[in-house]
């Protein structure tokens, strides 16, 4: 038996009046858990692009595919439980305290504002022959992953109905994330469904929008972008250890989401900047950004950014394997006794994502030392040349989306 995981993220602009929902706050989530998924979040960003031969423009959501490897894991046993809890930076025996903590966390990535909305779905599409480990099943449910009952030998009408789930979440975005033939031989689907709409705090006008030059890493230009323009008090810090400038965006009326541009200093590559990264936290990031922005709460930045779009379609498997999970993509080594009673691995693992950033908003179906001088008028920050983004859900640092913009195109 096979078994196919799939899921999908998407970001875009939001308009429409909604219900503000505010679950209560746990102190503790920065710590524990949600850093654990935040250094997940960053290994997985690394391996799927920078790792690569040939750096391209990403988006990513981590916390979706950390999501569908922690209900793996609970259905998991032997090498095969260990390669998972240990990239996933949990110990099989804190798999329940884990799960209580994830459900709290989970909690915060449900917005709905008039400026943002932050929508989520789990689910499991099983076939009606499948017989799963009934506790398996109710562990699923503790991830908030509803189970699907599904004719697999009708793979057409299975195919429809995963599709218009998703379809349904992304609004429409994501219309068709599996065809009848990447199901063959399937038992089970697991799906996870990230959807972001956010209109910026301080709007960009778009009559400043002009066509302006991209380089790389080196100086020398490679394109050309449509160069958004604000000037805002936006946070920001030159954070040395990083080598980086960091400029924060916030979202919406309530400072809960943000985007964060990492721009690499001169002469600092992309790669090296992201592997100061992943020695930092996004607490340490965030508090740094605060200090700043207390010493010069007058000072004003001047923000360039690319207009951009970007379409990714992956397959995490070599990503996740050089992450250390490998029994899991074998058949004759994969454990997953307390998920299904037949022997059960994993084919594939596919990641669908779309991301739009215009003038309105965003579109997407040891210590740190912050090197702070003195400011005379407006600061600038000009994201011409290769940089890391992420979008954060700031209660609990989770990166509910991230990538890199590397290669420029007019959008």
């Amino acid at each position: 038996m096979r078994c196919v995981i799939v899921f999908c993220a998407l970001l875009l602009s939001c308009h429409a009046q909604l219900a503000e929902v505010k679950p209560e706050l746990n102190v503790t989530l920065h710590k524990g858990l949600s850093e654990r998924i935040g250094n997940f979040s960053i290994e997985l960003l690394y391996h799927t692009t920078l790792a690569q031969d040939k750096v391209s423009n990403l988006i990513i959501s981590p916390i979706t595919v950390w999501t569908v490897l922690a209900v793996l894991a609970e259905g998991a046993s032997d090498s095969t439980l260990t390669q998972i809890t240990t990239a996933l930076r949990i110990t099989p025996a804190l798999k329940e305290a884990a799960r209580r903590e994830y459900q709290e966390i989970y909690k915060w990535l449900q917005v709905k504002t008039n400026t943002v909305e932050l929508q989520r779905l789990n689910a499991m599409f099983m076939d009606v022959s499948n017989d799963l480990q009934k506790d398996f099943v109710d562990v699923a449910k503790e991830y908030d992953t509803h189970v699907i009952p599904a004719n697999f030998s009708d793979s057409n009408t299975t195919t429809a109905a995963i599709n218009s789930l998703v379809s349904s979440v992304t609004h429409g975005r994501i219309p068709m994330l599996v065809d009848s033939s990447s199901i063959e031989n399937s038992k089970l689907v697991l799906t996870s469904v990230l959807y972001f709409k956010g209109q910026w705090t301080a709007p960009f006008n778009a009559s400043y929008t002009t066509k302006q030059p991209f380089y790389d890493s080196s100086g020398n230009q490679i394109g050309e972008v449509n160069m958004m323009y604000r000037r805002h008090n936006y946070p920001f810090a030159n954070i040395k250890t990083l080598q980086a400038k960091v400029l924060e965006i916030p979202y919406g009326k309530d400072n809960r989401l943000s985007m964060l541009i990492m721009l690499p200093n001169p002469g600092v590559s992309l790669n090296d900047m992201f592997y100061n990264f992943g020695n930092e936290s996004l607490d340490t990031i965030f508090n740094e950004l605060k200090i700043s922005a207390e010493q010069y709460s007058d000072d004003e930045v001047d923000c360039l950014l690319p207009r951009f779009k970007i379409e990714t379609s992956l397959e995490l498997t070599d990503a996740l394997k050089k992450m250390g999970i490998i029994d899991l993509f074998d058949e004759r080594k994969a454990r997953l006794p307390l998920m299904a009673y037949l022997p059960t691995h994993v084919s594939r693992i596919i990641h669908k994502a779309e991301i739009e950033v215009t003038e309105e908003g965003t579109v997407a179906s040891a210590a740190t030392a912050a090197f702070l001088g003195n400011r005379i008028g407006a600061l600038k920050f000009e994201a011409n040349k290769p940089f890391c983004y992420l979008i954060v859900e700031k209660v609990t640092n989770s990166i509910t989306f991230g990538g890199f913009y590397h290669t420029p195109s007019l959008f």
